[in-house]
């Protein structure tokens, strides 16, 4: 026995550096089955949390006894007896024994420990002498088992290391497929298989929370069985464990994936992963505050996650987390960088091409009306053409705002802009602005805000050319509308060549299920633009 003990040994150290760990568990198998001279042995090794078995290696079966044993659960019989209480056993006389077993009449059990843990059980039956086991067999026995959980130990930490590697080389692909500036939605939809693979779960899907309802999420990407019909599922979080695992940034591994009841629209799916998927891995992606969850799922009856898994996968988790960050910075840099030239290109169109036309402007309204009784033929004229320059100005108007559009469209970002638009208009004009903004919202649609820049654009740039006011007020009120409403302190409408703008203006009210009213008098005018703001 101790040149096969010492061969083994040797055999245990080459199959935990190459990854056989099978062979070598067949071979302490049958070494321990010719050593006590029996007829059928079998090595199970227990899962993790030592509620069943992960490998289950037999030497003397025929293929076809092994295939209808297939993998006991680890509570049957004597299995479940070794399980609870791991001591070695030798048995004679053996009545019951796991259904599709061959006869057995003797039985030798022994438990696979190393240290303190026990990683499994070595089961040897049916002496071939027809005689009960002996307690040299057992001493021979238990030998072995301790060889095998030095394979088994080894292998294990060998398949950690090498877990931990597989983890951190995904982390590293899906930060650098990130910052190479592929589509985030592709990526992390590579990086929901790639957790699949790596985590041995069923099914993946990425979670992120519906805007303005942080309390429901949507499945945005899904792999796995019936992944399409899964995609664009809404998930009520409630008070759930994935809820608390996406609001605190921590991963988490659950036994039971329970999800809360859903709208009867999605009660049916929601039943369905419930009833089909047990044990679950949540992993929070996008920082302290993440922006989506990654939940890997196994199908109910399935072993749950090592948790060994939680610390390679966190670390998986913090890459992408930053990789994310690393991109929304580099996007916003471009931004920034975006606007600082469309802002420059729109600074250069209005101090150097729009303030020259407006003057010329002016200036041909005034020789118009000059020749209004004395010629009124070249009046019209005149008329015609400031018209034109008019409508040359509000295009290039148009395009200086399409050239300040931006994406942000907050109640700050709206405030700067319109004072902006104020202070360009009614500068070098002897006129005193004043801007009121009260908003109850955080933002507005973007075409919304858009709209209202160009609102107040327009009428500001009516009280500046026709008013002869000395003062302008703004008020703008973002609530469950948005109104505008521009008042000035001068002689009231002009003549219809002005009415045309104010039209546009009405139009783009009553588009928005809104309207525009006017309110003239000799002292002043009051213009009142509001629309609905969208659901």
């Amino acid at each position: 026995m101790t040149d096969d003990a010492a061969a083994l040994t040797a055999a245990v150290l080459a199959a935990a550096s190459s990854g056989q760990l099978e062979a070598t568990l067949h071979e302490i198998v049958a070494a321990a089955v010719r050593h006590v001279d029996a007829t059928y042995g079998a090595l199970g090794v227990l899962t993790p949390d030592g509620s069943g078995l992960d490998r289950f290696v037999t030497v003397g079966m025929d293929p076809e006894d092994h295939e209808r044993i297939g993998r006991p659960p680890a509570g049957d019989g004597i299995l479940g007896l070794l399980v609870a209480e791991p001591v070695p056993l030798r048995l004679a006389d053996l009545g019951r024994h796991p259904a599709g077993h061959p006869p057995m009449r003797s039985f030798l059990g022994v438990p696979v420990r190393v240290r303190d843990s026990v990683f499994g059980n070595l089961y040897i039956t049916e002496k071939r002498t027809g005689t009960a086991f002996t307690e040299a067999d057992l001493e021979v026995a238990q030998g072995l088992a301790a060889v095998a959980g030095l394979a088994i130990e080894n292998a294990r930490l060998l398949e950690h290391a090498e877990q931990r590697r597989a983890w951190s080389q995904a982390g590293t692909e899906i930060a650098t497929a990130l910052l190479s500036g592929r589509p985030a939605d592709e990526v992390l939809r590579a990086a929901a298989a790639r957790v699949a693979e790596l985590s041995g779960a069923d099914a993946v899907g990425l979670l992120a929370p519906v805007p303005g309802d942080e309390d429901t999420f949507v499945v945005t990407a899904a792999v796995g069985p019936s992944a399409a019909d899964t995609e664009g599922l809404l998930v009520p979080l409630g008070d759930t464990r994935l809820g608390a695992s996406h609001r605190s940034g921590t991963p988490l591994l659950v036994d039971s994936a329970a999800f809360p009841p859903a709208e009867p629209a999605n009660a049916k799916v929601i039943g369905q992963l419930t009833e089909r998927y047990g044990p679950a891995l949540f992993l929070p992606l996008g920082g302290p505050s993440p922006t989506s969850t990654l939940v890997a799922l196994r199908i109910r009856g399935r072993p749950p996650f090592d948790p060994a898994v939680l610390d390679p996968a966190a670390a998986f988790a913090t890459q992408a987390t930053v990789a994310m960050e690393l991109v929304r910075s580099q996007e916003r840099e471009q931004r920034l960088q975006v606007q600082a030239d469309r802002e420059r290109i729109a600074r250069d169109l209005h101090d150097h091409v729009v303030q020259r036309i407006f003057a010329t402007a002016l200036a041909l309204d005034r020789i118009g009306r000059s020749l209004e009784e004395s010629a009124p033929e070249a009046a019209d004229r005149i008329a015609q053409r400031v018209d034109e320059l008019d409508g040359t100005i509000a295009r290039i108007r148009a395009s200086i705002f399409e050239l300040q559009v931006t994406q942000d469209s907050s109640a700050a970002a709206i405030r700067q802009r319109l004072a902006e638009v104020v202070r360009s208009v009614a500068d070098g004009h002897g006129l005193r602005p004043d801007l009121r903004l009260r908003s109850e919202v955080e933002d507005l649609p973007a075409d919304l805000a858009g709209d209202v820049t160009a609102v107040v654009r327009e009428l500001v740039t009516n009280v500046v050319r026709h008013a002869g006011a000395t003062r302008v007020t703004v008020e703008v009120t973002l609530t469950d509308a948005v109104c505008v409403i521009v008042t000035d302190d001068g002689c009231g409408l002009p003549a219809v060549t002005v009415r045309s703008g104010l039209t546009n203006l009405a139009d783009r009210a009553e588009r928005r299920g809104g309207r525009m009213t006017v309110t003239a008098g000799p002292s002043g005018t009051a213009i009142q633009w509001s629309v609905p703001l969208p659901a």
